[in-house]
């Protein structure tokens, strides 16, 4: 089981749908005083991005970053403000969250991979492999 130190919002959040068989990630949720913007909650490198999904379509915007542990931490729901092959440390912001793919509200599905291609693709053909992780800190970041 892996331990992010926080939500991958400046300001906390909450969780909206836990771990489980069948939803291998945290859907984690801004406050309502958070302004959307998505941050690293571990460092490594970006190894692939999505950005051009809409509402309702086959799959979401995504930011996905390899750590040292080379495990990947997956964004969804994020329009990406980086790009991939950057370095990015614990607390950059990574993008916005936003309603791509199938959602019903702004929130980040954060979820962990053991460590493959680390490609867009990669995540998607692996979606439902995630591996447990849960968050030590839902509140604001000091």
């Amino acid at each position: 089981m892996h331990t992010y130190p926080h939500a991958p919002f400046q300001k906390g959040g909450k969780i909206a749908r836990t771990f489980s068989k069948e939803h291998s990630a945290l859907d984690i949720v801004p406050r309502n005083d958070d302004d959307g913007q998505v941050f690293a909650v571990e460092g490594g490198t970006v190894t692939g991005v999505e950005a051009s999904m809409s509402p309702g379509g086959d799959h979401a915007n995504v930011v996905i970053v390899q750590g040292a542990d080379t495990l990947l931490t997956l964004y969804v729901h994020v329009a990406p403000s980086v790009l991939p092959n950057a370095w990015v440390d614990s607390g950059d912001k990574l993008g916005d969250v936003d309603l791509s793919g199938e959602s019903s509200g702004n929130h980040v599905h954060l979820q962990r991979l053991d460590a493959g291609t680390g490609t867009v693709q990669d995540a998607i053909d692996r979606q439902d492999a995630g591996l447990f992780l849960q968050i030590k800190s839902l509140q604001p970041w000091s």
